[in-house]
């Protein structure tokens, strides 16, 4: 008796695993995150102006000009200034994000990010490629991803308006061990061939021990 238990004990731990990762592999952010949290998150929700006025409208400020990212200890910056901050009504509730502009070089770059010696680290964030209009496409690789100035292998997913009209596609990326630092830089960078639309980035994450690939 207590032998069958076990075997059922067994076989349920191995559909809800593999429930686990069907969810994973199809995250679109249309559910929370699994897991719900990492180690590191930028929401871009508590971002003001740099007099502390609220990001409502346009003119919208640059990442410069901005304060109250998440993390306090972390350095924002875009060499080419051309990054903003901005909030459009249609797209998840309104809530902030950073815009990369169509046609010009930009860049979103977080330095000091706290890694320590954690392992298995797995970078995640929202990306919507201002999809609009039928026969528009894109795809989440025409952002390149750096990671301690190497760059990672950005998913090849095709963008339209089924998967990405005013709605955010979740993009998760493994990070070598190699690559890991007790401080690290993170740049999302934005080429002129590639982004003929603007490019939206939110709710970046970074999780450690996250195996499920």
């Amino acid at each position: 008796m207590k032998a069958k238990q076990i075997f059922i004990y067994f076989m349920v731990g191995i559909i809800g695993f593999s429930t686990f990762i069907s969810c994973v592999d199809n995250d679109d952010y249309s559910v929370p995150p699994v897991p719900p949290t990492g180690f590191f998150k930028e929401t871009f929700d508590n971002v003001t102006k740099a007099n502390g006025d609220p990001i409502v409208s346009s003119p919208w400020p640059k990442i410069a000009a901005v304060i109250n990212f998440d993390n306090a200890n972390v350095t924002y910056s875009d060499i080419y200034a051309a990054s903003d901050v901005r909030r459009v009504a249609a797209i998840n509730d309104g809530s902030l994000f950073v815009w990369l502009p169509a046609n010009k070089d930009a860049v979103l770059t977080l330095e000091n990010i706290p890694i320590e010696e954690r392992k298995n680290v797995t970078l995640r964030y929202r990306f919507n490629a201002n999809i609009y209009n039928p026969g528009d496409v894109s795809n989440t690789n025409n952002l390149i991803v750096k990671f301690n100035d190497v760059e990672l292998t950005v998913p090849d997913t095709e963008l339209n308006t089924a998967n990405n009209r005013n709605r955010y596609l979740g993009v998760a990326i493994p990070i070598p061990d190699e690559l890991l630092t007790e401080y690290a830089k993170l740049e999302f960078i934005s080429v002129p061939g590639n982004n003929d639309k603007g490019f939206r980035i939110d709710d970046i994450e970074l999780i450690d021990n996250y195996t499920s690939w």
